[in-house]
């Protein structure tokens, strides 16, 4: 944060000038101040020898009155005394601090017990301590000297002597630095302008010849003749100009002829675009119509699968039927002794039981019934069963609600998926258990299939060749749904289908799946 931000605004001219007399007016202040100290002290000087050498006449002069307890002559000295300039009372005291004589005839025979009595009375030599006087608040300087004959103390003078002197000789001091000060910060504004001026010009011009060369005039020229540092830096900015103009020039041959260049590859660019963006647009299209072939023959197989898988079991089952009771009827009309023909007939007839078993397997396994009779719920418990039948893995179903109904197209979908997502369990997982989990909620379809296996990989589920994962995949995408496969080392796998639901399209009644 800058001290002053508006200094940033000021021109060069106006810095160093304001810097200048500045300084001028710091060294003024600075002289006056040591001035005003050095006269104060030598005033001082000067007071306390004029006190006390007056002090120490009146305590010689006191001594034979004191003798002879002369107070009338002990008054006309203090009187005299008192017409000495800036003399604001005289106190003579006996050794017991006692008031022998006093300016003030009413203080006379008082006993004085303050600090200043009690250091003039044990005082052996003439000295002086500061004071003020309560009522004006004047300083003073309180004096006293002993008063001695013979080395005998008689007693001791006190005078005050006032600051006033002092204060007077001081401001006038001051007034006349003041007016030093004032007729010294004119005349060295004067000459910090001058100065100012003298720097600041010429740097003010190399600054707009700059700004030219700046806007695009490289053939800006400075005349400042001059042999100091300035004028070295003209004539350098001269040469910089010039050879900055050859370079402008020399550049700009070689812009126009790089921007030729750029021109024409910019237009080869804008054609690769383009056909890049009509090769985009074609293959999206074209995917847009392999999905859409993948599902139309995805419907189609799956109608050719319930197809094959009525026509099998209506006519294979139909047919099977009747073989086995023409066989049932054979075998109540042999008789006993024909043992052969009966182990026959009833061979014939365990065969036709395991044929339309497998029969009505592989119709299931085409096109579970349950499907289409019973809906989606139905046939996953379904397909759970004889998954855990056929492998020994436990499976755990939920479905919430309990009975989900889809249209034909979307149950297939999710069935298909949930037969591929146990087929891959089965293949690569090692799982004991599995957890599917239906819902129907938020206006979507959910299943949700977890098994406690050792966990695909990220690169199993990139893998071009997983070839069930991409089926699932066109399967959702189809549908507008997500699909999302994730798995943690040996804690297993979990896929996730969700399917938004097209009330108008995707719903049924329930009891259109039943018969």
């Amino acid at each position: 944060m800058k001290l002053f931000p508006q200094w940033t605004g000021f021109r060069l001219r106006a810095k160093l000038t304001l810097l200048i007399e500045s300084l001028v007016v710091l060294i003024v202040l600075v002289t006056g101040i040591i001035t005003t100290m050095r006269e104060k002290e030598a005033l001082e000087s000067e007071l306390h020898k004029r006190g006390l050498a007056l002090a120490a006449d009146l305590a010689r002069f006191t001594a034979r009155p004191l003798l002879r307890q002369d107070l009338a002559t002990l008054r006309r000295f203090v009187n005299h005394s008192m017409e000495q300039d800036y003399v604001r009372y005289v106190i003579v005291i006996d050794p017991r601090g006692k008031v022998v004589m006093h300016s003030d005839l009413a203080e006379v025979g008082k006993t004085y017990k303050d600090s200043l009595n009690i250091a003039a009375v044990n005082s052996k030599e003439p000295g002086c301590t500061h004071t003020r006087l309560s009522k004006k608040e004047e300083s003073l300087c309180d004096i006293f000297a002993p008063i001695q004959v013979s080395d005998v103390r008689l007693g001791t003078v006190r005078l005050g002597y006032s600051h006033a002197a002092i204060e007077k000789e001081i401001a006038k001091a001051r007034q006349q630095i003041f007016l030093i000060g004032i007729v010294t910060t004119i005349i060295g504004g004067v000459v910090a302008y001058l100065l100012a001026s003298f720097i600041s010009s010429p740097i003010r011009r190399i600054t707009d010849a700059i700004e030219e060369v700046a806007d695009g005039n490289p053939n800006a020229q400075l005349t400042i003749r001059r042999d100091d540092e300035i004028g070295t830096l003209a004539s350098s900015f001269n040469k910089m100009a010039e050879d900055l103009g050859k370079h402008r020039k020399h550049l700009e041959e070689l812009v126009e002829g790089r921007t030729a260049e750029l021109g024409t590859a910019n237009e080869q660019l804008r054609r690769e675009i383009a056909e890049r963006k009509r090769s985009e647009e074609e293959l999206r299209q074209s995917r847009e119509r392999l999905r859409d072939l993948a599902s139309h023959l995805q419907s189609i197989r799956e109608e050719e699968r319930g197809r094959i898988a009525r026509e099998i079991h209506d006519e294979l089952g139909q047919a099977l039927t009747a073989l086995k009771m023409d066989t049932h009827w054979v075998g109540q009309r042999l008789s006993n002794d024909q043992q052969l023909l009966l182990e026959k007939t009833r061979s014939m007839s365990r065969l036709i039981d395991t044929t339309a078993q497998s029969v009505q397997r592989i119709s299931s396994e085409l096109r579970p019934g349950l499907l289409d009779d019973l809906g989606l719920s139905a046939a996953v418990e379904w397909q759970a069963d004889e998954f855990r039948n056929r492998t020994g893995i436990q499976c755990k179903t939920i479905s919430d609600p309990e009975d989900i109904a889809l249209n034909q197209a979307l149950s297939t979908a999710v069935f298909r998926i949930f037969q591929e997502a146990l087929t891959n369990i089965a293949r690569h997982a090692n799982a004991t258990r599995v957890k599917i989990i239906l819902k129907e909620k938020s206006g979507k379809v959910e299943l949700t299939v977890r098994d406690n296996g050792k966990g695909i990989t990220e690169k199993q589920i990139s893998d071009a060749r997983s070839f069930g994962l991409i089926g699932m995949r066109e399967r959702v995408h189809s549908f507008r749904g997500d699909l999302r496969i994730s798995g943690t080392p040996n804690k297993g796998t979990t896929v996730r289908v969700s399917i938004p639901l097209d009330k108008k399209e995707n719903h049924c009644d329930k009891n259109t799946h039943r018969r």
